[in-house]
C-alpha cells in the first residue's frame, strides 16, 4: 500500500513545480531582503561594512530559507490583511467587537 501521503506530495515533478524561485541559493524574496540590507545601505554610506554584513547574513538567510521558503510571504500577507486597531495594547490583540 505504501505511504499515506498524497501522491503529489512525494512526486518530484509536483515538489520541483511547486517551490519557489531561486537565484544564488536563496528564494527571490529573501534575496531582495538581502539586496536592499546591503546594496542600499553601501550606496548610501559608501561603507564596505555592509558587504561583510552581507556575507554573514547570506548563510543565515539560506538556513532560514530552507526551513521556511515562503518566510516574507507570510509576514507579508499577515502583516497587509488587517491593521491594527487602537486598543490592541489593551487587549492584547486586534479587538474588532462593539
Amino acid at each position: 500500500m505504501g505511504s499515506l501521503e498524497p501522491m503529489a506530495e512525494r512526486s518530484p515533478l509536483f515538489l520541483g513545480l511547486a517551490r519557489p524561485p531561486k537565484y544564488l541559493g536563496l528564494p527571490v524574496g529573501y534575496l531582495v531582503v538581502l539586496a536592499m540590507g546591503v546594496v542600499l545601505p553601501f550606496i548610501w554610506t559608501k561603507s564596505l561594512i555592509f558587504f561583510l554584513i552581507g556575507i554573514i547574513a547570506y548563510p543565515v538567510l539560506w538556513f532560514v530559507a530552507d526551513k521556511e521558503p515562503h518566510f516574507f510571504e507570510v509576514l507579508r500577507i499577515s502583516f497587509g490583511t488587517v491593521r491594527s486597531t487602537k486598543n490592541r495594547t489593551y487587549h492584547g490583540g486586534d479587538s474588532f467587537g462593539a
